[in-house]
C-alpha cells in the first residue's frame, strides 16, 4: 500500500507557477494559454496522493514527474523532450509524450497536485491533468500535425 507523508501541499498554492511555466512554453509554439481548473487540480491531487508512479488511466491527459523540487523544474523536464520531437514526422513517441501534452493546442485547461511520498523515499510526485487530453493517436498523425506546432519564438 502506497502512503503519502502526513502533510500534502495545497495544490492551490501552485496554480500561478504551473500556469506561468506552461504558458511560457505554449507561447513559443503559438498556442493559446491554459486556464486553471479546480476540477482537474482536485483530480490530479487525489491521484498524486495515492503515491503510485503510474498513469491514472482517467479521462484527462496526464503528466507525472518525480525527483524534482518544484513544479517549474518538473514542467521544464517535460518540455525538455522537445529536443527529441521530429516536427517533420509528427506523431506520438515514448520519449516526447510529456512535451506534446504541454503544448497540445486543443488543450485548454490544466490542474495539478503534488504529494511527498514516503514509499519513494519522501520524493515528491507531481501530477498535472489536462482537458482536452493531448496525444490523440490516429488519422495518420493528423492530430499531432494540428496540435503540436513548431517553434514560433525561441
Amino acid at each position: 500500500m502506497a502512503s503519502a507523508a502526513p502533510t500534502t501541499p495545497n495544490y492551490k498554492a501552485h496554480s500561478a507557477e504551473v500556469l506561468r511555466v506552461h504558458n511560457k512554453y505554449r507561447a513559443k509554439h503559438g498556442v493559446p494559454d491554459l486556464k486553471w481548473s479546480t476540477t482537474l487540480a482536485k483530480y490530479a491531487q487525489e491521484w498524486s496522493s495515492k503515491c503510485e508512479f503510474q498513469h491514472s488511466q482517467g479521462a484527462y491527459g496526464e503528466n507525472l514527474a518525480m525527483g524534482y523540487s518544484s513544479f517549474t523544474k518538473a514542467i521544464n523536464g517535460w518540455y525538455g523532450e522537445v529536443s527529441s520531437y521530429d516536427f517533420k514526422k509528427p506523431g506520438f513517441g515514448g520519449t516526447t509524450g510529456h512535451f506534446t501534452q504541454v503544448v497540445w493546442k486543443a488543450t485548454t485547461e490544466v490542474g495539478c497536485g503534488v504529494t511527498t511520498c514516503a514509499n519513494y523515499g519522501n520524493a515528491r510526485l507531481y501530477t498535472c491533468s489536462y482537458r482536452q487530453p493531448g496525444n490523440m493517436v490516429g488519422n495518420n498523425n493528423l492530430y499531432f500535425t494540428q496540435n503540436v506546432l513548431p517553434l514560433v519564438t525561441k
